[in-house]
This record gives C-alpha cells, sequence and structure tokens, in this order.
C-alpha cells in the first residue's frame, strides 16, 4: 500500500513542514498516510492567505454571487469524477467500510450543489414603507475569515455542512481538519484549485488541536470560528471565542433517543434502530444510542433486534458488504470497552456483543462487536454519558409523557426518533422533544435543505438549509434620507 504524502495547503500551493504525522489504518495497522505538522506560524500564514483573498472584492467576497456558484460547481465536478478514491481515504483513515464512505462522499456533493444554488439567491430586504422621504436595505454580507474546525468521524460531511456555504456566501476559510483524518479535505482543497477557484480562498492547515486549533481560535484576523466535536472542547472554543467577541458556530455531541410504540411498524423500527447505532461504529453525533420501548412490546422487540444484531457484518474498510469497521484508534476502543464494563457493573443486562472482535482477520484492528444492553435506567452511566460505539441502552416506558421525560432527561439535544402509525402522537410527541432534529418512523434520514443543529449542549447555531448559509453573513442596515434633510437644531440660513 503506497503511503499518501501530504503538506499543508496555503494560498493554492503545498507548503511542506519539518515536523509530520504518521496515521496508520485503525483497522489492520498499516501506514496510510503522512500529514505536514503545522503550528501558530504556518496558521498565521494561512490567515493571512485568506484575508488578503476576502479584502481584495474582486477575487471573492464582491464577486456575483451567480459567479461564485459557477466556481463550486465545477469543483463539485471533479469531486465527482474522484468519488471513488475519495470514498476509499475516507474509510482507510476512518476505519469504516467502503459503502459508506461512498455515500458519505455522495452526501458532500449533494451538499455543495445545494450550497452553490444558495449562492443565487442571498437574501435581503427593501424596508419601503417609512416614509416617502426615507428608505431602508437590509443586506447581508459576508462574515469574512473563517476557520473551520472539523472532527474524524465524518471527515468529508462534517466539512460540507460547512466549507460550501461559507464559500456560497463568499467567505474565505482556513480548515484545521482532525489530524487523524485530514486526506479527503487536502484533496478536495487542491481540486478547488483545479476548478478555477482562486489561491487563498480556501486554505488548510494540519496539526493538533492544541497547537493549530487554538492557534485558529485566537488569531485575531478569524471573524468566526466553525466547529464540530466534543461539546468539552466546543466549550472551549466558545469561551476564548466570547473573549474576542468572535462568532461562533458549534455542532457537538449528542444522545439520540429513539422511541418505539407498541402501534409502530415494528420491522421497519428494528431496522432503523439496528442502522442507527452501529453506523460509522456508532461515533455518531446523532447515534440512536438510546432505545425507548413500549413496554408490551419490549420483550419481543428486544429479542427481534439481537437477532437482527447477529447478522451485522463486521470487515476491512474495502469489504463491500460489511456494516461495521474499526474504532479509529485504541484509546478510543478502549474508552467504548470501559462504558461496556460500567453497564454491566451497573446491573443492565448485556443481551449482546460487549467485546473486541480479533476472528477473521480483525486481530490487528479496533474492532468492538454491536452491543445492546436491556433493563438500562436513567441513572446508570450508559443512559446519560455520549459512548461514541456500537453500543445500544435499552429502556422500557408506559406512556407517552414517560418516553418523552426519559428522551429529555439529558444536558444533550441534537437528535431524536419517533416510531408510530398514530400521526397525531407523531406530531404532538415531536413537539415536546427538546432535540434540533427529530425522525418520525425513520432514522438519520434528512434533506440538504433542512438546518441541522442541537438544544442545550449540543451546540449553537444551524449548518444546512439556508440556515446554514445565513450563518456565514452578516446582517447591515442601511438607512437612506431622499431629498432634503430636515434640520434637528436651530438654524438661520
Amino acid at each position: 500500500m503506497t503511503v499518501r504524502e501530504y503538506g499543508l495547503w496555503i494560498n493554492g500551493g503545498w507548503l511542506k513542514t519539518a515536523r509530520t504525522i504518521e496515521r496508520t489504518s485503525p483497522a489492520h495497522g498499516a501506514p496510510l498516510a503522512r500529514f505536514a505538522e503545522g503550528g501558530e506560524g504556518e496558521v498565521g500564514a494561512a490567515v493571512a492567505a485568506a484575508r488578503a483573498a476576502f479584502d481584495n472584492r474582486s477575487i471573492w467576497s464582491g464577486i456575483p454571487g451567480s459567479e461564485r456558484a459557477k466556481a463550486i460547481t465545477r469543483w463539485l465536478e471533479l469531486i465527482v469524477r474522484d468519488t471513488d478514491r475519495l470514498a476509499t481515504i475516507e474509510a482507510e483513515e476512518v476505519g469504516k467500510p467502503i459503502r459508506f464512505a461512498k455515500g458519505e462522499t455522495e452526501w458532500a456533493i449533494e451538499l455543495g450543489r445545494y450550497a452553490a444554488a444558495l449562492a443565487y439567491q442571498i437574501p435581503g430586504d427593501l424596508v419601503n414603507n417609512i416614509g416617502d422621504a426615507n428608505l431602508g436595505l437590509v443586506s447581508r454580507e459576508p462574515r469574512g475569515v473563517i476557520g473551520m474546525i472539523t472532527p474524524w468521524n465524518f471527515p468529508l460531511v462534517t466539512l460540507f455542512q460547512k466549507l460550501p456555504f461559507a464559500l456560497a456566501a463568499g467567505c474565505t476559510v482556513v480548515i484545521k481538519p482532525s489530524e487523524l483524518t485530514a486526506g479527503t479535505t487536502l484533496e478536495v482543497a487542491a481540486l478547488a484549485r483545479e476548478a478555477g477557484i482562486p489561491d487563498g480562498v480556501i486554505n488548510v492547515v494540519t496539526g493538533s488541536g492544541r497547537t493549530v486549533g487554538e492557534a485558529l481560535t485566537g488569531h485575531p484576523g478569524v471573524d468566526m470560528i466553525s466547529f464540530t466535536g466534543s461539546t468539552v472542547v466546543g466549550k472551549r472554543i466558545a469561551q476564548r471565542c466570547a473573549e474576542q467577541m468572535k462568532r461562533v458556530g458549534l455542532e457537538l455531541g449528542g444522545k439520540a433517543a429513539n422511541i418505539v410504540f407498541a402501534d409502530a411498524d415494528i420491522d421497519s423500527a428494528i431496522d432503523g434502530i439496528a442502522f442507527g447505532y452501529i453506523l460509522n461504529q456508532g461515533e455518531e453525533c446523532v447515534q440512536g444510542t438510546r432505545l425507548l420501548i413500549e413496554e408490551s412490546i419490549a420483550d419481543d422487540f428486544i429479542r427481534q433486534l439481537v437477532e437482527r444484531s447477529r447478522k451485522i457484518r463486521i470487515g476491512l474498510p474495502d469489504d463491500e458488504q460489511a456494516d461495521v469497521g474499526a474504532l479509529i484508534h485504541e484509546q478510543h476502543m478502549e474508552k467504548v470497552l470501559g462504558y461496556i464494563r460500567t453497564g454491566v457493573e451497573q446491573g443492565a443486562k448485556l443481551e449482546i456483543g460487549g467485546e473486541r472482535l480479533t476472528d477473521n482477520g480483525l486481530g490487528k484492528g479496533y474492532f468492538v462487536a454491536p452491543t445492546i444492553f436491556s433493563g438500562v435506567t436513567p441513572e446508570m452511566t450508559i443512559f446519560r454519558e455520549e459512548i461514541f460505539g456500537p453500543v445500544l441502552a435499552v429502556t422500557t416506558f408506559k406512556t407517552a409523557e414517560e418516553a418523552i421525560r426519559f428522551a429529555n432527561d439529558t444536558n444533550y439535544g441534537l437528535g431524536n426518533g419517533v416510531w408510530t402509525k398514530d400521526i397525531d402522537k407523531a406530531i404532538q410527541v415531536s413537539r415536546e422533544l427538546k432535540s434540533g432534529t427529530v425522525y418520525v418512523n425513520t432514522f438519520l434520514e434528512t434533506s440538504v435543505q433542512m438546518p441541522f443543529g442541537g438544544f442545550k449542549e449540543s451546540g449553537l447555531g444551524r449548518e444546512n438549509g439556508m440556515d446554514g448559509l445565513l450563518e456565514f453573513t452578516e446582517v447591515k442596515s442601511t438607512f437612506i434620507k431622499l431629498g432634503k434633510r430636515g434640520y434637528a437644531l436651530p438654524h438661520t440660513v
């Protein structure tokens, strides 16, 4: 296997550094990539390039939205051309199955297409009912230089929930991807130059959060930070941005619950719950990590769900039939296994899984079997904390009110699911759930037009939809006096 070599991507070119970061496969241990390790100086150079490209309005920020849309569309055509390569890189670096990496790449493209279309219709208002002598304009302007910090679990999708929207708005960017999974971010940045997006509009600095992330969030030349990652880090970033009165967008952790009522389509619900807790090895901020099941159907539902889970295929990234891959690294695997041990110690019943998998060629990889606990109560750790692994905690309820109380009994509020064929119940329960997204009779399915973000400790702001573009704009009010202005002070001609 050829090891991919990357520099930093600054002002339309590659920049090598003295130190590098080695990435080996979490699935089989082979070396995959070598990334340049940037620092404060390289962040400064990237911000300077982005600032120069933004301030010269003829380069990007001041050109017609239609021209930005065309450039973004040309870029997306190159990403379509390179889908298989990008999906392979994504699968290898993250450890996920190739079919899901390909789906992620295709969804990123869809997000980009929608964002490009929005560049044609950035909204503004004319206020013309304030008297014949007055006229008001409410306009939206690009916010400026955006620092983007993205995680390792969905490198392309989390990037494309930000990047094309910021570009469509007229912003320029400096991106810090995870040092574990930076390959696709660097690849698409280089493709942007091939598509004719001007130098300096997109810059990428790889390195650790302690160095690159801190330098980026603290840089006075950055107008906004858009971050996807853990709530702990998100709070730190919010504090730093508050000190500078810098705009911040945060897409953070979650502890989603799927509520299944007795009148649900049971087979569909079983499939949705199984998919929801194992997608991306459970390394998913909207993972369906909790199942709230109506007591009258719980035993049979759990039995069928366990049987369905036995059929889940665990495999290497290039296995076209695999459903679950490797966790991101050994420390994270041990953390997930620690949560499983805690679940057993606290009295939950282990229905399936619970161990590291080493058979069938998986010995060197960080694989954890799909795991289901029943008998979980709200005070248990596995009910309350984000596990970020293929672990499902099952709790029963008697009434809709109890189900809503259980679902909302968390510091998070990113997503939840409701399964029922009673439309009144579906809408009423959805209204009561404290989360930014509610899925009804499906899970982890949405459209690019719909905003995404969280309540409570799941974050601030929204991505996707028109809201995702407006995050990267500033609102300006312009009050115009028509004709001669009346005097406010005594005046003699």
